[in-house]
């Protein structure tokens, strides 16, 4: 037996305001025997954020529509208040596993930290830090693309993965960003990997 994968993005880097609810787009999972959900999302300004943000996986009893949407899952992250610095190589270089900094506040190992690429927001990714110093951090496996001097970088983000039911017939995600009155504005991004086939 081998099985038929393919991964797919629903839903590309997009900001949600505070006080917003973010709706991504709809994946149909009808055709699927198995669907892995891949959120990511981080904090983008330095704003306390206190009480976080309700992300809310549902999916449809429907095969159109938007009379049947049911909760899946919730769960809340993004809590506190982001450090951030500013990009100092000119350019970040795509596969740069150092970054350059004077004097940051990046000093916690071990986190997800989000580049927020200014000129697309597409661009933006996260990676996750290893190792720092006086003047840089080290991050593991590397950037996926060049970011320009001065792109901004945030230290509270998350990157997780949720398999969904096999008779689930379509999904989306929900982003409750409405949790704290002055918080932060938050981005995030869906992607999911799929087995198509079964031979």
């Amino acid at each position: 037996m081998a099985l038929t994968k393919a991964v797919e993005q629903v839903q590309d880097w997009t900001q949600v305001a505070q006080n917003a609810v973010g709706e991504s787009a709809i994946l149909d999972c009808s055709g699927h025997y198995g669907t892995m959900l891949c959120i990511q999302a981080a904090l983008d300004t330095t704003t306390a954020h206190a009480a976080g943000t309700d992300f809310i996986v549902q999916v449809s009893s429907n095969t159109s529509g938007d009379e049947d949407w049911h909760d899946l899952l919730l769960f809340n992250e993004l809590n506190g208040t982001a450090a951030t610095d500013l990009v100092e190589d000119n350019p970040l270089a795509a596969t740069a596993t150092s970054i350059a900094f004077t004097g940051h506040s990046l000093t916690a190992l071990g986190k997800w930290l989000f580049l927020k690429d200014g000129s697309a927001i597409a661009d933006s990714e996260l990676v996750f830090q290893v190792g720092q110093s006086a003047n840089a951090v080290v991050v593991l496996d590397g950037t996926t693309n060049a970011h320009a001097q001065n792109t901004p970088i945030f230290n509270i983000a998350f990157s997780r993965t949720y398999i969904l039911p096999p008779e689930a017939v379509r999904c989306r995600l929900l982003v409750n960003n409405t949790k704290v009155a002055a918080g932060s504005t938050v981005c995030y991004k869906v992607r999911d990997t799929k087995i198509t086939a079964v031979i």
